[in-house]
């Protein structure tokens, strides 16, 4: 078994590591008050920092240190038997034999090694977290044979200025910089280190020691011994020690306060057990929730998880990361699992408090822009618009605006809370300024009315993407999903609703008729409103599971949407349990938030399938994540990116996006738990892997315990509400022989699921409800073939086993029924274009129905491609249809067109704003002085040779944007085999799979050929590095890049003319040159 971490019941564990500071230790909620927020960082070496952060200081929410801990032993101060290692004193973090141990919110540690000069000593260690002051409490179990001298150093106190749970993180050590502008005192039982941002830190101990002061110089010491002794300079750093004598065990706590008092330290001190006490406040973060499984590993996440979504949380909102991104941001999904757990007085408080943030301006409202390029990530730093005097929207953050559209995130989790708890007191506070929002929503993102709303960095996801004005999926379905629900609320507390529902109807009509794509099984991602107003046909993760999850397409649908992501996303299996991760969308280049394996995505992505009833597919994500948590180099979490082997990959630890996201997984999926207390009723539909013999999870409002036998399973569930219970179980035989619902036979229904079926039942009982479902042996039915490779008009059986063939639906146009039996269909093949079809068998078989997807594969056959040949080739001179030098085309400003609303990603100089190319984040060098310093003739590794002028314009640049042509055309004549396009151009991410521009040779007789570019496929942007795999790539610099595209030519016909068209918005493409291949006798 291929793991980083060994998960056990205990927690996670790890021997011999020298990792260090990988682990973050969260306390209490005693300081929310203030914004700043203290946490721990310890991990697999026991050498221990305390850490703060403070958006309101830093908006990159970079922390601070706030005292490094180093303890170890020595045998005599001032003498080092120095080699690799001093044989006599060595730092406990150095010891190489340190089993460490991950304890569910604190860490354990066990080591011996020291040298085999060195006494026989064993060494016990703890840190706990203190709840509710900051601080942290470190018990130290050590006995030895011979005397030793234990001692510890703790200094280091700056401003805000790293992040320092990377280990590749500047200044992450103890340096003496750390102690710039400190001062430490030492007093009898105590001591303390003042510095920077007004922070002291006390440092006391329970047990007998020395306290005195030293130079930051005394913890830069490799060796305790050298520690020991005195150094010059100021007094910045506290030292302790204590002679322990032969066979003396030291049994005793040392506790660090934050902006405490010598009385709190003592407080901690003085307790009879405050480990003890330490960890119940820990237990308390989680002791309402338990979730047991025969998985480990998913056990042990789940506590873990919810220590991080606790750490979340902070006065009146939870913040973005528990450490990383600690900062009150509306959206990004972190009230989802709260409001499952329970947490209602907090969701409730966080509503509260971001609903009076609602935006009110006397003035008009519009949308303008201010002339200004934001080249940066400063948040605003895409921005192309602005508004000016608007109403009706939330603000970002709780204590000021931002760039970020996060309300409908929002709100749908608002809704959501709403629905689960059917909190009308609240519903009611905010029932008005919710329907402002709705308006604002509208207003803004659907200026021209069609129903259909721009994507506006309203999701975690689209950080770095750019609709450019476009009409969007995610947008128009989180809308239309809280137009319907706001509409439920109304009528509940008595209020006109008929605005939302006309709305609500309005959206998902347009969301149908104008973003489903039939033909392909799946919805656009957006619709351009600009230019030639292409539909993009490739949506990301996020657009087919919010779909599906705001109800604006119908199970089969989403089926089909899931089984196109399947085909077309690239996934990855992962290292130990071969677990399936996606990738987010299939848009290049790879990239931070438009293209990489992220949790958060994946979790929502399983629970999709869950809810579409696809159970195996669901987890394979799950064990995709469990993976992530074993291969994680942070012990109990993972970050918020991944690697292809589900490792980490540079992202934020206890990211809120990620650990809602999870739970709610984990209990709205894998165990299908879902309250619809606004509708009174429960939904109860687990869908555990059939492996698992028995399984358990409470929550605060319910408790759930399944247990299966080879022919039975009996689901106890206990739940004071007396909302209808909508029970469902996957039924795992076709034949039921008895149900019973507390101890009687009861009626059921069997509900038709896709690849299985349900059994359902439906209660009001309270207290204790015991279903028992006895199945008779048999199988259910199954398809004979899941998938068909066919060519056009063949015939083909579709048969079932083990059951009847009921009907035949979707692949309309696909085949024709010839024949059909009560186990079998006779088709005759109509498709004509190859690809992957899918339809759905509808079976039956005793007491089960079930609807079986089927794929058929059309092939058809490709003739033999004929060879290029180069024997004759003639340049082609465009010295006179040049209109720009490529190294100038981005100096110029490109204004129009843009959208009328809202848009963002495209800086004036016409490059993507979220783009990092061969020289980094928006840099712009453009350096073509291989075309430039070729001697008019460059050539490409295939043979082709270009014309090139060494001065003066060298491009032919055709675009939307109106600085340039849309199209532009070159004469040619006489006949040829072939010709080759030297080109060149600008797009981005969100152009792929879409028609980027267009070449097209035309024939004095008027017939053509044409190329379309395409991005990624045999298109992309000559600054970021090469990605297209179709054409041959050609390199002017080290940074800048061109493309040869060969167009096969009739060399019967009259040539007249190359045009180059450019087609996507955003996109420029630069004509450099053009090559015809020739016959030998033309």
């Amino acid at each position: 078994m291929t793991t980083h971490y060994t998960y056990s019941e205990s927690g996670a564990s790890i021997f011999g590591s020298y990792e260090r500071f990988n682990r973050v230790l969260y306390g209490g909620h005693g300081n929310d008050g203030k914004q700043e927020r203290f946490f721990t960082f310890a991990g697999d070496t026991p050498i221990f920092m305390g850490a703060s952060s403070d958006y309101t200081k830093d908006t990159w929410c970079y922390q601070a240190k706030n005292g490094v801990l180093m303890s170890g032993l020595a045998l005599t101060p001032g003498h080092a038997e120095m080699g690799s290692h001093d044989l006599f004193s060595g730092w406990f973090h150095e010891c190489s034999d340190i089993l460490a141990v991950w304890r569910h919110g604190y860490m354990s540690y066990e080591f011996t090694r020291f040298s085999p000069w060195f006494p026989d000593v064993r060494v016990e260690m703890q840190i706990y977290p203190l709840n509710p002051d900051d601080g942290f409490l470190v018990h130290y179990g050590i006995t030895t044979d011979q005397r030793v001298i234990f001692c510890a150093g703790f200094g280091g106190i700056t401003p805000f200025f790293g992040r320092f749970e990377y280990h590749t993180s500047a200044r992450r050590d103890f340096s003496a910089e750390d102690c710039e502008n400190t001062q430490a005192e030492a007093f009898g039982n105590c001591a303390s280190v003042r510095g920077p941002n007004e922070v002291a830190m006390w440092i006391g101990t329970d047990f007998s020691c020395e306290y005195s002061t030293d130079s930051a110089e005394a913890m830069t010491e490799k060796y305790p011994s050298l520690f020991l002794t005195e150094h010059e300079k100021a007094r910045q750093i506290v030292k302790l020690r204590r002679i322990l004598a032969p066979g003396e065990t030291l049994s005793g706590n040392l506790a660090v306060v934050r902006n405490g008092s010598p009385e709190i330290l003592q407080k901690y001190l003085t307790m009879d057990d405050p480990c003890q006490f330490l960890r119940g406040k820990i237990r308390e973060k989680f002791a309402g929730v338990s979730f047991h499984t025969p998985d480990t590993v998913l056990d042990s996440s789940v506590p873990d998880t919810l220590i991080a979504l606790d750490a979340s949380f902070h006065g009146r909102s939870f913040y973005h990361g528990a450490i990383g991104y600690h900062a009150p941001f509306l959206g990004w999904r972190g009230w989802y699992a709260p409001t499952l757990l329970g947490w209602t007085e907090r969701v409730r408080k966080a509503i509260e408090s971001h609903f009076a943030t609602i935006t009110r301006s006397p003035g008009k409202e519009r949308v303008w822009w201010d002339g200004a390029d934001r080249p940066d990530l400063d948040h605003e730093g895409t921005q192309y618009h602005h508004l000016e005097n608007s109403s009706g929207h939330l603000t970002a953050l709780l204590h000021r605006d931002d760039i970020y559209d996060m309300q409908e995130v929002a709100v749908d989790m608002t809704l959501f809370h709403l629905d689960h708890t059917a909190d009308l007191e609240t519903g009611k506070l905010i029932f008005d300024r919710l329907c402002e929002i709705l308006d604002w929503e509208e207003r803004i993102l659907d200026p021209d009315g069609d129903g259909l709303y721009q994507n506006f960095l309203n999701t975690w996801i689209s950080d770095g993407h750019s609709y450019n004005g476009g009409a969007c999926a995610q947008a128009s379905a989180y809308n239309y999903y809280a137009n319907l629900r706001a509409a439920r609320l109304g009528r509940q507390i008595g209020k006109d609703v008929e605005k939302l529902e006309k709305r609500a109807q309005k959206i998902r009509a347009a969301f149908q008729e104008k973003l489903w794509l039939e033909e392909k099984g799946v919805l656009a991602e957006s619709i351009d409103t600009l230019g030639n107003k292409q539909v993009h046909p490739s949506p990301e993760l996020s657009t087919i599971y919010l779909a599906a999850d705001c109800e604006t397409v119908d199970s089969l649908q989403t089926f089909r949407m899931l089984r196109w992501a399947e085909r077309n996303i690239k996934s990855v299996l992962t290292a130990n349990r071969k677990g399936r991760l996606y990738f987010s969308s299939n848009w290049l280049p790879k990239k931070y938030s438009t293209c990489g394996i992220f949790p958060a995505e994946n979790a929502c992505l399983a629970l999709a399938y869950f809810r579409n009833g696809q159970r195996e597919k669901a987890m394979e994500i799950v064990n995709g994540l469990a993976d992530a948590f074993a291969l994680s180099p942070y012990p109990g979490s993972i970050t918020h990116v991944l690697s292809a082997q589900g490792g980490t990959d540079n992202g934020d630890i206890d990211f809120t996006d990620v650990s809602s996201c999870y739970l709610r997984m984990l209990i709205e999926g894998l165990w299908g738990v879902r309250f619809e207390l606004s509708e009174d009723r429960i939904h109860l539909t687990p869908q555990l892997p059939d492996d698992w013999p028995q399984a358990d999870l409470t929550l605060p409002e319910i408790a759930l315990h399944l247990k299966r036998s080879e022919l039975s399973d009996t689901l106890s569930v206990f739940t004071q509400s007396e909302a209808e219970k909508i029970i469902r179980l996957p039924m795992r035989h076709a034949g039921i022989d008895q149900v019973f619902l507390n101890g009687k036979e009861t009626g059921y229904s069997v509900v038709p699921g896709i690849r299985t079926c349900f059994l359902e039942v439906q209660t009001r009982e309270t207290g204790k409800i015991e279903l028992q479902v006895f199945y008779r042996k048999s199988v259910l039915p199954v398809l004979k073939q899941n998938i068909l490779p066919v060519f056009p008009g063949n015939i083909a059986e579709i048969e079932v086993v083990n059951g009847t063939l009921t009907d035949l639906t979707g692949g309309c146009g696909l085949f024709e029924i010839l024949h059909e039996t009560r186990q079998r269909k006779t088709v005759k093949i109509m498709a004509e274009n190859p690809g992957l079809y899918d339809c759905f068998v509808h079976a039956e078989q005793e007491d089960a129905k079930g609807i079986l997807p089927l794929t058929f594969e059309v092939k058809t056959l490709a003739g033999p491609e004929r060879i290029f040949s180069f024997s004759k080739q003639e340049t082609v001179d465009l010295s006179s249809c040049f209109n720009a030098s490529l190294t100038e085309i981005h100096q110029q400003e490109f204004r129009s067109p843009r959208p009328e609303g809202y848009s963002i990603g495209m800086r004036l100089n016409g490059r993507y704003a979220w783009e990092w190319n061969h020289y980094g984040h928006n840099a712009l060098k453009v350096d073509d002085s291989g075309l430039r310093n070729s001697g008019g003739i460059i050539t490409s590794s295939s043979g082709v040779q270009f014309k090139t002028p060494e001065t003066g314009r060298n491009a032919l640049c055709v675009s939307l944007w109106d600085n340039f042509p849309t199209a532009a055309e070159i004469p040619l004549s006489g006949k040829a085999e072939g010709l080759a396009v030297l080109f060149c151009g600008t797009t981005n991410a969100m152009q792929s799979h879409v028609v980027n521009a267009r070449f097209s040779v035309l024939y004095t007789d008027g017939t053509s050929e044409t190329v379309e570019l395409v991005h990624p496929e045999n298109f992309d942007d000559f600054l970021v590095p090469a990605l297209q795999k179709e054409n041959e790539s050609l390199y002017f610099s080290e940074g800048t890049h061109g493309t040869v595209q060969k167009i096969r030519l009739n060399p019967a016909r009259e040539l007249k003319t190359f045009r180059a068209e450019a087609v996507a918005n955003e996109v420029i493409v630069s004509i450099l040159s053009l090559t015809l291949f020739r016959q030998e006798h033309c």
